[in-house]
């Protein structure tokens, strides 16, 4: 398995809506991400310009029904 990367919240948005998935709704500064493939659905919060917990990061990823490896090669 890889290494997770160190990402930003905003900029893990963007790349997933590169790798195909929607942003469905903004509530404050919580977004709710959407996947179309296989319809699951999972929420980033945002706070400025944090880092996204590695911990975070694998969990939405597991949640959209995204493989870690694929995304990270995906990334690079």
């Amino acid at each position: 398995m890889p290494k997770i990367p160190i990402i930003k919240a905003k900029d893990f948005i963007k790349f997933l809506d590169k790798y195909g998935c929607e942003e469905i709704s903004v509530r404050g500064s919580h977004h709710k991400i959407y996947n179309p493939v296989n319809s699951r659905t999972s929420v980033i919060a945002i706070h400025g310009s944090q880092d996204l917990d590695k911990g975070s990061f694998s969990g939405i990823l597991k949640q959209l029904g995204i493989d870690i490896d694929d995304f990270i090669k995906f990334i690079k």
